[in-house]
């Protein structure tokens, strides 16, 4: 029986296998990572639950050359209160069990990254203070009566749509625009079938390594299997699968994961891609030609365009 990998091990190889994918839509945003990573200005990642959110952070981080650490904390686990001590520290005495001054996440990321995680659920009376933060560079910390200078970079992500927040009254539209200097949109799964493969193989080399299990050969119809399922939980969820197929001794092809029962957001997706797939095949059996394909399907050649025209934008 393998020793189990500790945690420190366990985060140095996946430290060291975080491949982000080599399809279209995942370059192109790398290339404006690329090109923003060095500037100071506020980041919001927006995607789906799963989609790498927090590893494309790290990415930034990385590329940036800052000096400091990368710090992150998920908003949605704090209440107003305990998130202000969170991240703006606190002194002696501030409050009933503050026996000694205690740092805030904000200090300890000094020269460095603060990645905000979930940051649509952050408290409505505490988003001042952060947009404070933003506009002032300083922070107070609980009990003081002293601001101190700050020098972090601040990266926030969500799975939410912000601007319906805002007009909900659920987020203030001021920290919305301070946030939103730079949007970046991380793509779902399903919009980029060209990184499945390399995904998979990352994945299997990185728990291979991490369970200390003998190399498997990915087979093309594991791979034609993977490409097929819709994966409402994105890479989240197609690496749990790979990992429960490893250590189960299960071909990947085999027992994918059902979706969530009586989703409507997973179901309007699941067509979605059914209709995506019918209309790439048609195509293909067409050899391309658009006008053939939409007499088929018995669609407008101008519906056809607007689709295509669709899909192609996501995976800008």
């Amino acid at each position: 029986m393998p020793h189990p990998t500790t945690n420190s091990k366990r985060k140095a190889i996946r430290d060291r296998s975080n491949y982000l994918g080599k399809g279209v839509a995942m370059l192109n945003l790398l290339n404006t990572i690329d090109q923003v990573a060095k500037k100071n200005t506020p980041i919001l990642l927006e995607g789906e639950t799963g989609t790498g959110k927090s590893l494309l952070a790290r990415k930034v981080h990385e590329l940036s050359h800052r000096n400091g650490r990368f710090v992150s904390i998920n908003c949605a686990t704090f209440g107003a209160n305990l998130l202000e001590t969170e991240l703006f520290g606190h002194t002696k005495g501030a409050f009933t069990g503050a026996i000694s001054a205690r740092e805030g996440l904000v200090a300890r990321a000094k020269n460095g990254t603060l990645f905000l995680d979930e940051v649509g659920e952050l408290p409505l009376d505490f988003q001042p203070k952060l947009l404070h933060l933003l506009e002032e560079k300083v922070i107070r910390p609980v009990g003081s009566d002293t601001d101190q200078n700050t020098s972090i970079r601040i990266i926030a992500a969500t799975n939410q749509h912000l601007k319906t927040l805002v007009k909900e009254g659920k987020f203030r539209a001021d920290l919305f625009y301070r946030l939103n200097v730079i949007p970046l949109t991380v793509p779902a799964l399903r919009h980029r079938l060209d990184d499945i493969a390399g995904l998979t193989q990352n994945f299997i080399s990185q728990l291979c390594d991490e369970h200390q299990l003998p190399t498997l050969e990915l087979s093309s119809s594991s791979i034609s299997a993977l490409k097929n399922h819709l994966w409402p939980g994105n890479i989240r969820e197609l690496r749990n699968h790979i990992e429960h197929a490893l250590l189960l001794g299960i071909p990947l092809k085999e027992k994918l994961p059902q979706p969530v029962p009586n989703s409507s957001s997973i179901l309007q997706s699941s067509l979605a891609f059914i209709e995506k797939k019918h209309i790439l095949s048609m195509l293909e059996q067409t050899s391309g030609n658009k006008s053939a394909a939409a007499n088929v399907l018995d669609i407008s050649r101008r519906t056809l365009d607007r689709k295509l025209k669709q899909w192609a934008e996501l995976e800008r």
